[in-house]
């Protein structure tokens, strides 16, 4: 998988006008997690932990948005694979609280809430480096160092807390890391054809005007 995603990124990252929508996309997945913390362990205010977390992932989604506009010359709304994206960030939440919740006979918001960060974070600690090493862009180099830093800084308290309450009821997180690697593996996999076409494309000098294979933003946010 790590090879899969380190092809995938020096690819994309060839091309601004790819790398403009990759960082909408990175943009977008954060806002998402940004929403689903407000609207569950952040419905009412918060304890200092998941206030600073909703901030950090609300900085993220500010961050690479304002990167995609620096990259594209402007504000854009075009993503790589938003629907794809959208699926694996809600099929996860869903599923880690499917396989909770068997393991403690009940629905439990905060297990829920530590084990979707738990994993996501897992993910970025290997998407961000591999994409801070890809891009040949300083600003995103620079941006990806600081929000690796900041999920660091959070993440190990939450995996711990995510990790003493799957064994107490006799739970293994490496069920769940397996279970977001499958998901992020589809996601991968939509990915790699869509940009590798789209680099096809863009060895055309007609296609760069073109709004074919644009993709417009999806209705994912829930």
């Amino acid at each position: 998988m790590r090879d899969r995603i380190q092809a995938v990124l020096r690819q994309l990252a060839q091309a601004p006008e790819l790398e403009a929508r990759w960082l909408h996309t990175l943009s977008l997945m954060e806002f998402i997690g940004a929403r689903k913390i407000s609207r569950t362990v952040a419905d009412r205010h918060p304890s200092l932990e998941v206030l600073g977390h909703l901030s950090d992932e609300t900085r993220h989604a500010f961050a690479f948005k304002r990167l995609s506009a620096e990259v594209a010359g402007g504000e854009i709304t075009t993503f790589l694979c938003p629907e794809a994206a959208g699926r694996y960030f809600q099929a996860l939440d869903h599923e880690l609280a499917t396989w909770a919740t068997a393991h403690t006979g009940k629905a439990d918001v905060y297990l829920h809430y530590l084990l979707t960060t738990t994993t996501i974070e897992r993910r970025a600690m290997v998407l961000y480096p591999l994409y801070k090493a890809a891009s040949r862009n300083a600003s995103v180099r620079e941006e990806l160092g600081r929000v690796v830093t900041e999920e660091q800084g959070h993440r190990r308290t939450i995996e711990d807390a995510c990790v003493e309450r799957l064994s107490a009821v006799g739970a293994s997180l490496d069920e769940a890391l397996a279970l977001e690697e499958r998901l992020f593996g589809a996601f991968i996999s939509e990915l790699e054809p869509v940009v590798a076409r789209e680099l096809a494309m863009l060895q055309v000098p007609s296609v760069l005007a073109s709004p074919e294979g644009a993709v417009r933003a999806p209705s994912v946010v829930k």
